[in-house]
């Protein structure tokens, strides 16, 4: 098993904040944007490499999260990449376990956007199955559609009885909500 680091975003060196972004950039095929970035920052980072070259990352931050009229702390992951040439050698299984752990000793639940379902279900994570909204900064619920597909959870012992199907909704930010 690789050798993961966790590191806060107050703790990142320059030389691991350059590597991680570059390897952003990289993964994501210059798909990721600034506001992808800001996401990314703010909680802890698990990464594998040396601070120059890091080959992969995720990264998870604190948000609030209703589910029904439930509001739930939330780790919600952000930023998974694997440098291209290194996919599929377990490096993305080993930063994702990681921040799984963490999760489930910081928050009430674990949440994700993605495309990539089968590689998060096979780490305990559940593909989200009712509607989703923003709430904006004026505290109107918008539908987000788009999003319905993209959610998954990961429930700790906290949420481990919430309805699937249940309407969960993030607040608003700059860039992607979810």
């Amino acid at each position: 098993m690789a050798d993961v680091r966790i590191v806060e975003s107050s703790h990142l060196s320059s030389a691991e904040r350059a590597a991680i972004r570059r390897l952003l950039d990289e993964a994501f095929s210059g798909d990721f944007s600034d506001d992808d970035w800001q996401h990314a920052l703010g909680g802890w980072h698990a990464m594998v490499g040396p601070a120059e070259s890091v080959v992969a990352h995720a990264a998870l931050v604190e948000r609030r999260i209703c589910i029904g009229t439930r509001e739930l702390r939330c780790g919600y992951v952000e930023a998974v990449a694997v440098k291209p040439g290194r996919q599929r050698t377990g490096l993305g299984t080993a930063v994702m376990s990681a921040i799984s752990e963490l999760i489930r000793a910081r928050f009430d639940i674990g949440a994700l956007s993605t495309g990539e379902w089968p590689f998060y279900e096979r780490l305990g994570w559940e593909r989200w199955r009712g509607p989703t909204y923003v709430r904006t900064a004026d505290g109107r619920r918008l539908r987000t559609i788009e999003e319905d597909e993209g959610v998954m959870v990961l429930r700790c012992a906290v949420s481990r009885e919430i309805d699937l199907g249940a309407p969960i909704i993030c607040e608003e930010r700059p860039g992607d909500s979810w």
